[in-house]
């Protein structure tokens, strides 16, 4: 193997779940990270759903969606204006 171009593997770096709280000494490239679900609460091995308690993407795109949605409401409410007439010169 060559020289210098390898990553560093920190052997005691910590892994922390974010929506569970564990914490595992897993040897990675980093100190320190974090994951949104490990094995102890992925619904897949403990056998029942938890919520996540994120915002990502989807909640950012459903928020400026509702909001999108009572603009036009609030613009369908108002009376309509009346067409301006251009005076002949």
């Amino acid at each position: 193997m060559k020289k210098g171009i390898h990553a560093q593997i920190y052997q005691d770096a910590k892994t922390t779940c974010v929506s569970c709280g564990a914490v595992y000494r897993i040897p990675t490239t980093v100190k320190q990270q974090q994951v949104e679900v490990c094995a102890n609460c992925h619904p897949v091995y403990t056998g029942e759903y938890r919520g996540i308690i994120s915002s990502g993407r989807v909640d950012r795109f459903r928020k400026l969606q509702a909001v999108s949605k009572q603009k036009k409401e609030a613009e369908a409410k108002k009376p309509a204006r009346k067409p301006r007439v251009k005076k002949a010169k």
